[in-house]
């Protein structure tokens, strides 16, 4: 089968690109640029962009199985990954991996979900098989979260499975190396990947403390406070990115993200790494 993957020169697409090609897989890599192609031996860079249908089909000409990552966040996001899922079916895509986001739906709390839950819909429209991998926010991210020794934000007293994106990478390769060797067990499945842990941000504050040495604490911000703490400081940003970002707090709040799955560890055959592997690893950089 031809592999396509997305994103290879980005964290999560990059990681699934070394592991597949690490199994002697050749692969074909959609990029903005090719000129950026990350150096792996027998994959062909091709250019294509998400929002531009012609391009992207000539780009997956001949490609069996698509990891599809999303775009970068955009007003425009959700238009173009409806373009890349319908110049994926035209072109003959047989199987697409979409990295979705844990509980995506069109009413989400946290506002980058719902195009998510957009281009869901549209994959399962087409005649592509599929697999969604519905991740959680970032472990490497909660690990980075604070400003200064404080994490300020909104989510009260609600927990967040989080996940490390190491985990997330090799779950995608392994399924993707399952479908190339013609297992359908994946076919038509959704997986939500988190960690083991459900945290709270004292909790997280409490690790980041131990490891690093020095003292964080959790704030817990009031909306109004969240919204004009992150306007005062990214004035130049546009409110549709500041309600982003505030609400993957307030989705943490309505405990939308606090549930813990075992798809993850049945897709590893091993446990996930907890926060505090991951946190460790931060900081021994």
């Amino acid at each position: 089968m031809n592999i396509a993957i997305t994103g290879s020169i980005g964290n999560i697409g990059g990681m699934v690109a070394r592991h597949l090609n690490t199994c002697g897989l050749s692969l074909i890599l959609p990029l903005r640029n090719p000129a950026k192609a990350p150096d792996l031996s027998n994959c062909e860079a091709r250019r294509f962009a998400y929002g531009d249908l012609e391009l992207a089909k000539q780009a997956l000409n001949g490609v069996d199985v698509l990891f599809m990552v999303s775009t970068a966040e955009s007003p425009t996001r959700e238009q173009e990954h409806l373009t890349f899922v319908q110049a994926a079916s035209e072109a003959g895509v047989q199987h697409m991996v979409y990295l979705s986001f844990a509980q995506a739906a069109l009413d989400s709390t946290f506002t980058l979900v719902r195009t998510h839950a957009v281009a869901e819909n549209a994959i399962r429209q087409t005649n592509m098989r599929y697999t969604f991998l519905r991740d959680n926010f970032y472990s490497e991210m909660m690990a980075t979260i604070a400003n200064a020794p404080i994490i300020a934000g909104p989510p009260d007293d609600g927990r967040v499975a989080c996940v490390s994106q190491r985990d997330v990478a090799k779950a995608a390769a392994n399924v993707i190396a399952d479908i190339a060797c013609g297992n359908h067990r994946h076919d038509n499945q959704t997986y939500t990947l988190t960690g083991s842990q459900s945290l709270s941000f004292t909790e997280i504050a409490a690790v980041l403390t131990e490891i690093t040495g020095k003292l964080h604490r959790y704030h817990n911000e009031t909306l109004e406070e969240a919204f004009a703490s992150r306007k005062a400081e990214y004035s130049d940003t546009p409110d549709w990115q500041i309600e982003a970002w505030v609400s993957t707090y307030t989705a943490i709040a309505k405990g939308e993200l606090a549930a813990v799955s075992d798809d993850l560890p049945q897709l590893l055959g091993r446990a996930p790494l907890n926060f505090e592997d991951v946190v460790r690893a931060q900081y021994a950089k």
